[in-house]
């Protein structure tokens, strides 16, 4: 297995040719931050070899006045939102980890509870550009929203996992950072929490983000982040202490609350997930698996079995989505771990992703969960846009019936 790794796209564009021409497949590959299965669990999958994005990391562009910007996909988050906090600007996404490259979390469609108030990947992406499967530079969307025009390309490689083609560059709208953002704070011993967040949804309370942590004693603590003047923030803390009571407290952005290892809402621009994982001291393969499932069936759900049994949960209830991780290290019990949690799960629309677990961990254990409906038509397009093989992807090899 080798790697090969440039800052160059032509050079990157001659390197995916020579391998389509050779019928050679290979994986791509941005940060190494992400958690890579197969089809079977079989190791001879990984046999690939790996493209690496990292050193084609330039801003192709910025226009703070049309609120765009241009970047290649080896870019981390962390980097671009670097960038764009120097004119109070921000990319309104949530991704899971701060070291994770643009590529990747268009790739992996990786939003997070953000999306709630302002919109998930779908809607920041206004352009793109990939290498396809004849080893072509491919240009989509545009540098400005109002000149986004042609087949929705963009859409296509959003999700893509890898197997579409080689991300190279994207473009996004940006939003001005929220003005004095604040949150609100109580710990719960139980779910009690739940159906005052849906008493909040009912009320339309306009609420920036909703996180859920389960603490390392299983008490959970409950943030509600909201921005704006000083009078409305009075006017939205007015709403909420009608629902909550005196039971939350008041902390202004960045400030931790007291006692906790973690604050719900912390990081939620550069990536959330390590600052919990530290809190909660889980080691490189424990379990995780990340559940999304519709708003409705996340306050019906039974957390309190899994917080019994030593799980440890993310939920962003608004979002409807869950983080389910235990310090379990065996196959077999990762396994039945996962059985359980798809076992709780009863609406159809429910999917289920791999975060982190023990290397044989494949696609197929997540089933019919761990693919978007209408699975056959992206096998059928992947077929088309990759007639080589050569993007290698395990999920799109899975073998069930719809």
């Amino acid at each position: 297995m080798s790697t090969f790794e440039s800052g160059s796209l032509k050079e990157i564009q001659s390197w995916v040719s020579s391998r389509i021409e050779a019928q050679e497949a290979f994986r791509i590959c941005g940060k190494g931050s992400r958690f890579v299965t197969t089809v079977s669990g079989k190791f001879e999958a990984f046999s690939s070899d790996i493209l690496t994005l990292q050193k084609l990391n330039g801003t192709r562009f910025f226009d703070p006045d049309d609120m765009v910007v241009g970047v290649e996909s080896g870019m981390n988050i962390r980097s671009l939102q670097e960038i764009l906090a120097e004119r109070n600007m921000l990319l309104p996404v949530n991704p899971w980890f701060p070291d994770s490259c643009v590529g990747s979390i268009v790739a992996c469609n990786d939003f997070g509870p953000n999306r709630m108030d302002m919109g998930g990947l779908r809607d920041c992406i206004i352009g793109i550009e990939y290498i396809n499967g004849k080893g072509e530079i491919v240009e989509a969307g545009g540098k400005v929203v109002k000149n986004v025009s042609g087949y929705d390309l963009t859409r296509m490689m959003l999700g893509s996992q890898g197997g579409l083609g080689v991300i190279t560059a994207v473009n996004f709208k940006v939003i001005p950072r929220p003005a004095e953002p604040h949150g609100m704070y109580g710990i719960f011993k139980n779910e009690a929490w739940l159906p005052q967040v849906e008493e909040l949804r009912k009320r339309r309370i306009p609420l920036d983000w909703i996180q859920a942590v389960l603490t390392p004693d299983s008490n959970w603590i409950l943030g509600l982040g909201f921005s704006g003047n000083k009078p409305n923030r009075n006017r939205i803390e007015s709403e909420i202490r009608e629902v909550y009571g005196k039971t939350l407290a008041i902390l202004p952005d960045g400030e931790s609350f007291p006692g906790q290892k973690f604050t719900p809402g912390e990081q939620r621009f550069e990536g959330f997930l390590p600052a919990i994982c530290d809190a909660w001291e889980m080691d490189e393969s424990h379990f995780h698996v990340f559940v999304t499932l519709p708003t409705e069936e996340i306050f019906r759900f039974h957390f309190e079995t899994f917080r019994k049994e030593n799980f440890k949960i993310v939920v962003h209830p608004i979002g409807g989505d869950i983080h389910f991780m235990h310090k379990s290290f065996g196959m077999k019990e990762q396994l039945q771990h996962l059985e359980k949690i798809k076992s709780a799960l009863v609406h159809p629309d429910s999917k289920i992703r791999w975060v982190r677990a023990v290397p044989e961990a494949s696609f197929q254990e997540l089933g019919k969960f761990g693919v978007a409906n209408g699975y056959s038509l992206a096998q059928r397009l992947k077929r088309h846009l990759d007639p080589s093989g050569v993007f290698f992807a395990p999920y799109y090899d899975l073998e069930f019936n719809e």
